[in-house]
């Protein structure tokens, strides 16, 4: 979104309510990390429009560690469908991009997890949650915890700021 202008996305979650769907309470969020090592946090109103965004810096340490993570996957990740869908209806989807690979779309993915053995959808929704968590896990070892559904970070040991205070200062601010 914003934060990355110039920089290209490596990694990007986008968890959102289908737009027909009453029972979704708020607009969804989205993350990304870009090659600059920002990580965007961005929430939308429920009409989809964009509300706020927050970012992280994060250390080089990340983006190596997230290219080793891209390599684990690379037999099975460029396999993957890029619409998967659970037979149950769900309020909310969710987007993943990663560097180099076409954008996956997950609607229900808590019910493909859930998918028999043999299910060609419950194979890459529990090959792309793992990957998922791998990431999560990266980011959780520098203070930021993200989830399916939510993102939160550790205020003792990260800092968020906004766009203009790092562009327009030269320094990370803080909110």
């Amino acid at each position: 979104m914003i934060a990355g202008s110039g920089s290209k996305p490596v990694f990007q979650y986008k968890f959102r309510p289908l737009r027909n769907d009453s029972r979704a309470m708020d607009g969804g969020f989205t993350v990304i990390l870009y090659e600059n090592r920002i990580l965007s946090f961005s929430i939308y109103d429920v009409s989809g429009a964009f509300l706020d965004e927050l970012c992280f810096s994060l250390p080089g340490r990340v983006l190596q560690c997230f290219y080793g993570l891209l390599r684990n996957a690379s037999s099975w990740l460029g396999a993957t469908p890029c619409d998967l869908r659970s037979a149950k209806g769900s309020p909310y989807g969710s987007s993943f991009a990663f560097d180099g690979y076409d954008p996956i779309l997950v609607w229900g993915i808590n019910d493909l997890l859930s998918e028999p053995t043999g299910s060609e959808e419950g194979f890459f929704a529990r090959h792309l949650y793992v990957l998922f968590e791998d990431v999560a896990n990266l980011f959780a070892e520098n203070g930021i915890r993200l989830s399916l559904d939510g993102f939160t970070w550790d205020s003792s040991r990260i800092r968020p700021f906004r766009k203009n205070q790092l562009r327009y200062s030269g320094q990370q601010g803080v909110v």
